[in-house]
């Protein structure tokens, strides 16, 4: 589970990262469970090796984004707000079926840029995979933004728009089978526990669903873009999301080192929403798609990975007048090294082994 709070403000950033799988997610994800899950059936070592007998230490830089959207009346033309977060540089490991990874937002990293305001959020990603499941939570708590790209409302062109008051919740969750589990392993580039020596791919089939409200004290589209969007005079929006899904992943190796790896998922959920303009409720129920992305490559041994992985979620609601989209996802540059516990280091993680 990755946790993440943060202010930022004129005095730079400070933020605490912390990332595991707790006794939260055991309680349905226990220690058996993923040794089951990883045992039914033995996996192709031709096609990849799986290193959970060592501990995977790594280092990273990570980048957390949250954005909401609103979809303009010309398709060209969207305002979006941003948070103004920061990057974190973190260590972590691997052992078994259990991560646990720490990071902080050094103020050398990350200039103060008091322009983009102040952003009080507190950011929960969990990104969880067994061999035979890929399992993404989000939870987001935002309050303050900024309107993107800068220009987009009509003032002095060296400042940006600010939005102080606008709150976001968002929260949901996305599982998935990996269908071909035996030769494809999506922990390779996420977790850099196992390596793929070759090319392979899985469908992967699931579903997800996100529950979300959006607030602010006045309307989230400016007066001087009224005429531009549909979405006008709204203050509050309120949605949920609740289908099936379907996708296809892929790692393309080269010299059983080198890889990329993409993988796309679509859901097709109903989605319920609710807007209120000028006090007075608005409903609408829609069929409107959800995309999740990943995106990795990097280089990967018996005792190393360096790599870099995007995740993206984009949920899609449509109100009664206009769309709206919310953007949410993890960008990170990884350096992982494997290396076998002593005799007294592997006593004291026993608890969190999991069977070949």
């Amino acid at each position: 589970m990755q946790l993440q709070a943060g202010d930022q403000n004129s005095n730079g950033s400070r933020v605490i990262q912390w990332t595991a799988l707790t006794a939260l997610f055991c309680a349905f994800f226990s220690p058996e469970g993923f040794a089951q899950s990883d045992t039914a059936k033995k996996f192709d070592r031709d096609y990849y090796e799986s290193y959970t007998d060592l501990v995977t230490s790594r280092v990273y830089f990570s980048q957390k984004y949250t954005a909401l959207r609103i979809r303009g009346a010309d398709k060209g033309r969207d305002l979006e707000y941003r948070p103004n977060t920061t990057l974190n540089f973190g260590v972590g490991a691997t052992y078994g079926w259990f991560t646990l990874n720490l990071a902080y937002g050094f103020d050398f990293l990350n200039r103060a840029d008091d322009a983009k305001g102040k952003t009080r959020y507190l950011d929960l990603q969990s990104h969880i995979y067994t061999r035979k499941m890929s399992i993404d939570l989000f939870g987001q708590l935002y309050r303050g933004f900024y309107a993107y790209p800068k220009r987009i409302v009509p003032q002095n062109d060296k400042e940006w728009y600010l939005r102080p008051d606008i709150k976001m919740r968002h929260f949901g969750a996305a599982a998935y089978f990996i269908y071909n589990w035996k030769k494809f392993s999506l922990r390779s580039a996420t977790l850099q526990n196992e390596w793929q020596k070759r090319s392979a791919g899985s469908f992967l089939f699931g579903g997800e669903f996100y529950y979300g409200q959006n607030k602010g004290d006045s309307a989230f589209v400016p007066g001087a873009l009224a005429n531009e969007f549909s979405q006008a005079g709204v203050t509050k929006t309120r949605y949920f999301d609740i289908g099936p899904g379907i996708g296809y992943a892929y790692t393309w190796v080269w010299k059983e080192h080198f890889y990329a790896t993409g993988g796309i998922t679509v859901s097709f959920p109903i989605s319920f929403q609710k807007q209120w303009r000028n006090d007075n409720p608005e409903h609408k129920a829609s069929i409107s798609p959800d995309v999740l992305t990943r995106i990795g490559i990097g280089y990967n041994s018996d005792r190393t990975n360096v790599s870099i992985i995007w995740v993206n979620s984009t949920v899609q609601t449509k109100g009664k007048s206009g769309e709206y989209a919310i953007r949410t996802g993890n960008v990170r540059l990884n350096a992982a090294y494997r290396f076998m516990p002593g005799p007294s280091l592997k006593r004291k993680l026993k608890f969190f082994e999991s069977k070949q």
